[in-house]
């Protein structure tokens, strides 16, 4: 429905500003709101180079994007959908491995916890599928730490969309009407200021030359 496709936009708008805006989050390639599979839409930001490594501020900066899509369609539509349980659930799996398997958290140090095949847990820090090498005590402060960490995540998230405002609104009108944004659009979008008219000036450039590369 039509309904159904703006929130989509708005979701993947969110997605795409936030992957702009942050530093260490990788540049989009293209924005879509035509259902795939089980997906409404998709917004593609694939790595520009192999990593070997991974930091913490890419991971926070990471998981603001996952959840971006989230807060977009809480703040434009006043309500909550079931779309972003797979940003949910990535977000959090992030988030726990950075405070279980990284070292990355300040208050339970550099220590790893739980077995190595227990990285897919159900509940936060709770791991009822394999061996627990921690007691309940330090299993509530895993469950504190990737709940502070997911929320400051999504504090930033909302931060930058609501600077961000008017390009979020714009970005997702032009996904409604056209449904594909690519890289070029999306940046003349956010850097340049591009009009929705000049923007659709650029498609009709691209598929013209599409035509004339096809005749």
């Amino acid at each position: 429905t039509e309904e159904e496709k703006r929130k989509t936009a708005y979701h993947e708008a969110g997605h795409a500003i936030l992957a702009h805006l942050l530093e260490t989050q990788d540049p989009v390639r293209r924005i879509s709101v035509i259902p795939s599979g089980r997906a409404l839409g998709y917004t593609l930001n694939p790595p520009e180079r192999d990593r070997y490594s991974v930091y913490k501020n890419q991971l926070k900066e990471e998981i603001s994007m996952l959840l971006g899509g989230r807060r977009t369609i809480k703040k434009n539509n006043d309500d909550v959908s079931g779309g972003a349980s797979n940003d949910i659930m990535r977000a959090t799996q992030i988030a726990r491995n950075m405070v279980t398997k990284y070292g990355m958290s300040d208050e339970l140090g550099t220590i790893q916890f739980g077995s190595e095949h227990g990285s897919d847990e159900v509940f936060l820090g709770r791991d009822f599928n394999s061996q627990r090498d921690y007691s309940e005590a330090t299993a509530a402060k895993i469950d504190a730490e990737i709940k502070r960490i997911i929320d400051e995540a999504f504090a930033k998230a909302e931060e930058i969309l609501r600077a961000n405002i008017e390009k979020l609104h714009f970005i997702a009108d032009f996904l409604v009407k056209y449904e594909v944004m690519d890289d070029a659009q999306f940046k003349a979008a956010m850097d340049d200021n591009a009009t929705m008219e000049e923007l659709s000036a650029m498609i009709e450039e691209k598929n013209k030359r599409s035509a004339d590369e096809n005749a």
